[in-house]
């Protein structure tokens, strides 16, 4: 995708290299892709599906990488639609309507007929300008035209956004409000480069105008510099925090991850933030990132307190970076078998008859790294260690088993040994 001029395409020239963290964002486009198009025809009742799909910074389409040609994010959004339309024509006994739309966004007018030179010569050529619409301005500029688009679309405002801005201006945190005021079932994965501002901040007059899309004012930026002032790694993951959950207040996203892309060549990490109306599609995100665990880092803790932080203790308190891996989902076991249970024993709750899984994960899905499947396995730990009880949704007990259902309550074993630290 295209940031500002740092990538120039030209009609018959070799394209841009690929970078190493772009090939990882490109690899999360992909994956997820694939798993919301298989959650959303999983269903063999539904015979159709409508789905808008955005790229807000496109690009030229293609890339150069280790002496081959690579497909950029509208190539890489085209063709999974196109699998995802061959496997339905394959399996499925009745005729299923897939009716995608794509706008790519440009504003680069070379790098734009880049794009459509490559679409035009692959097999998407005949759907130019029937479902693939190109429109070369700047994504805000575009947004009115693209939501109008989206609302008219029949299907529910089903779509995807892509916005992989180069720095952290390009979209405004008042954007990302009005798709999420305007549509009732979008989903938004946007780039933001922290490390940027860390590195300039500043209360000079420039930085304080490149960073209003982001709505940090002076007392903000002024906050960040007093943190900033404490030195060594405390000062940048405190900053870090304070504008992680600056975005989370200013966006009003009811669910979203937001960990590391990091880049090892630059020693810069960004954000991949994805938000979304539904705590299953933060869930299906955050399992992403463990899937691409060489590519992706938290800065934080394990359990549900992810960004917590007492300024009382000293550094040695920040927790071992989160790398999404073995050690990390062990880590993420340990904690959240230490900090569940002062939700599940809650006496209003008991009292009530339980807590759900689901409503378990949808309380603490936005502070912490783990996803359903670990939460369940942490519950099923606690109920081995004799603390809790899992019945199904009808009242039975839940069978010996490494899961938990969505819809299982957990209550309080009925004899908890007198040595329970929850006691």
């Amino acid at each position: 995708m295209a940031k500002k001029q740092k990538y120039e395409w030209q009609v018959g020239s070799t394209p841009p290299p690929l970078e190493e963290h772009s090939a990882a964002k490109h690899a999360v486009f992909r994956s997820y892709l694939q798993r919301y198009i298989e959650i959303l025809t999983s269903d063999p009742r539904h015979d159709g599906l409508a789905l808008t799909l955005v790229d807000g910074f496109a690009g030229g389409g293609a890339y150069s990488y280790q002496g081959q040609i690579r497909p950029g994010s509208p190539m890489i959004l085209l063709d999974e639609i196109a699998s995802a339309q061959a496997v339905f024509a394959a399996k499925r006994t009745k005729p299923f309507h897939f009716r995608p739309e794509f706008i790519f966004i440009e504003q680069q007018q070379g790098t734009l007929e880049h794009l459509r030179d490559i679409i035009a010569r692959s097999p998407h050529a005949p759907n130019l300008g029937t479902n693939i619409h190109l429109l070369n301005d700047a994504f805000e500029d575009a947004l009115p035209t693209v939501i109008d688009s989206v609302q008219r679309h029949r299907g529910g405002h089903r779509a995807l956004f892509f916005l992989d801005q180069y720095g952290y201006g390009d979209v405004s945190l008042q954007a990302i409000r009005t798709i999420l005021d305007s549509l009732k079932n979008p989903e938004i994965i946007l780039t933001f480069n922290v490390d940027f501002i860390i590195a300039f901040l500043s209360e000079d007059d420039s930085f304080l105008r490149a960073v209003m899309p982001a709505e940090l004012g002076v007392d903000h930026i002024r906050a960040m510099l007093a943190l900033r002032d404490n030195g060594g790694r405390e000062a940048r993951w405190l900053i870090q925090n304070f504008l992680y959950r600056h975005l989370q207040e200013r966006t009003g996203a009811p669910y979203y991850t937001c960990f590391f892309i990091k880049s090892p060549k630059s020693h810069r990490s960004y954000w991949l933030v994805h938000i979304s109306k539904h705590p299953r599609a933060r869930d299906e995100m955050a399992n992403r990132h463990w899937e691409l665990t060489n590519h992706f880092i938290h800065h934080g803790r394990a359990g549900t307190q992810m960004l917590g932080f007492d300024p009382g203790k000293p550094i040695g308190q920040i927790p071992l970076d989160f790398l999404f891996d073995d050690d990390a989902n062990a880590r993420s076991k340990s904690a959240l078998m230490a900090e569940l249970p002062h939700r599940i024993f809650d006496a209003r709750r008991v009292a009530a008859g339980g807590v759900t899984v689901g409503t378990l994960f949808t309380e603490i899905c936005n502070t912490t790294p783990a996803t359903i499947t670990r939460v369940s396995d942490a519950i099923v730990g606690l109920r081995a260690e004799g603390e809790v009880q899992i019945y199904t949704a009808d009242g039975k007990e839940r069978p010996r088993t490494q899961n938990c259902a969505w819809g299982d309550v957990i209550l309080p074993a009925v004899q908890r040994s007198m040595f329970s630290p929850f006691t």
